[in-house]
């Protein structure tokens, strides 16, 4: 888990320079600049590691996916099928890279759509986008050589309501806290 973490911060490092000069938050001096670099920063160190994989001539990914959509290597569409092997036959560390891991990195995902954009603040929109770029995300996986698991896109969907759901909970404690403080 640890190697993970350090290869998303390692990244995030080398993104945020970039996204500084380019954007220059301190500008617009207000904490959405801020939260929408942190939300973009997060999101690009994590597309960097879910798109590391075997990168060739376009022809021979299509034909490598093919492949394994026919034989099944390195594919599971059985929901439920992994998550219960973490549950029965792994360590701690794998389970908490595969399971909690898979759930706690798109956290982010669910938090800083329903905290930056208003519009995305309905159940069906977040849901929706919880559920789009797991999918989006397995799909290039396909491509690259990286395993396909329709219990990845289950976890990070759960991940992205959980954000979500965190999101609408700290709001509801704010405005209480507001209240109390008039």
């Amino acid at each position: 888990m640890f190697r993970y973490i350090l290869k998303l911060l390692i990244i995030m490092l080398i993104v945020l320079p970039v996204y500084l000069l380019i954007r220059r938050p301190w500008r617009e001096k207000s904490a959405r600049a801020w939260a929408e670099m942190a939300f973009v920063v997060f999101m690009v160190g994590l597309l960097a590691l879910t798109f590391q994989g075997d990168y060739q001539s376009p022809a021979a990914m299509a034909e490598s996916a093919d492949r394994r959509i026919k034989s099944g290597v390195g594919v599971n569409l059985v929901p439920f099928r992994t998550i219960a092997a973490f549950f029965v036959h792994c360590s701690a560390d794998i389970f908490l890279v595969n399971i909690v891991g898979n759930i706690v990195m798109f956290m982010p995902w669910g938090f800083g759509l329903t905290l930056l954009w208003k519009r995305k603040q309905r159940i069906l929109s977040i849901a929706l986008h919880s559920l789009a770029l797991p999918v989006f995300i397995e799909t290039c996986q396909l491509f690259i050589g990286r395993s396909v698991d329709v219990d990845d896109v289950i976890l990070n969907f759960a991940g992205g309501c959980l954000g979500a759901a965190l999101y609408f909970g700290v709001r509801r404690v704010a405005s209480g806290v507001a209240r109390l403080a008039r």
